[in-house]
């Protein structure tokens, strides 16, 4: 009896300490940064399909594809919205928490026939980098070249601009700091379609010792007002160059 026991709670023991390893074993699996997948959640179809929506009814110049970093630019980022982005037509198609995964399912399952962008501006990776464990920035690379590659295909004569990853967490030199810089520097030396043009940001919002410059961030991930105003600035010139090709 003593011995059956024995072997009962050995064998609790031993699932109660592996069961957390496994499930992270299952998620390394399973998780994969370049394949386009779904959420599972309604609240985010009800997002997908509100876009699609938006594409079926309204034409569109420029088209914003992202996570939180661009869906909160019509929120926290309005006055810079307003001012830089609604004359030029633009399309906010952010939806925060969005991995690459689910922006690539999104890439390649909205409708953008009628809306008709010229220019696709996309942001994407951060929330890859930002998990635990991160996903490697090579892969976060390759989701990127499928975002990429996908739009030049399906649209030849619209323009991405792809802008870098920007800094994320309030600690400089950071593990998630150092995935983020060795991503952007994957990202530096990719050679592009000649419809993509990769846009500097990083380096912008941090000073010389890799902080955050004051006012620019809400939590050290997100923009402030102040912050998309600066990203409006980046994002004036490349904008106006790729809206007037093809004019």
């Amino acid at each position: 009896m003593a011995t059956r026991q024995w072997i009962f709670i050995l064998f609790w023991i031993s699932g109660g300490l592996l069961a957390p390893l496994q499930g992270q074993v299952t998620a390394a699996i399973t998780r994969c940064a370049d394949l386009p997948a779904p959420l599972s959640e309604a609240s985010w179809h009800r997002q997908v399909a509100q876009q699609q929506g938006l594409l079926a009814n309204t034409p569109c110049r420029v088209v914003m594809i992202g996570d939180s970093l661009t869906e909160f630019w019509s929120h926290t980022g309005v006055a810079a919205w307003s001012a830089s982005l609604v004359p030029l037509k633009c399309a906010n198609l952010g939806i925060a928490g969005d991995r690459t995964e689910q922006i690539l399912w999104r890439i390649e399952h909205l409708d953008f026939r009628r809306a008709n962008p010229k220019v696709f501006v996309l942001l994407m990776g951060t929330n890859n980098l930002g998990m635990v464990p991160p996903d490697p920035p090579e892969a976060v690379v390759r989701a990127i070249v499928r975002a990429t590659s996908g739009l030049a295909k399906r649209f030849p004569s619209s323009r991405t601009l792809l802008l870098e990853i920007p800094p994320s967490g309030l600690e400089p030199h950071s593990p998630l700091r150092q995935h983020i810089l060795e991503t952007n520097a994957l990202l530096a030396q990719t050679p592009w379609p000649s419809q993509t043009k990769l846009v500097p940001v990083y380096s912008v919002f941090v000073d010389d010792k890799d902080r955050w410059k004051p006012g620019l961030t809400l939590d050290g991930t997100h923009f402030s007002a102040e912050g998309y105003q600066v990203l409006a600035g980046l994002l004036a010139a490349p904008l106006e160059e790729a809206l007037g090709v093809g004019k």
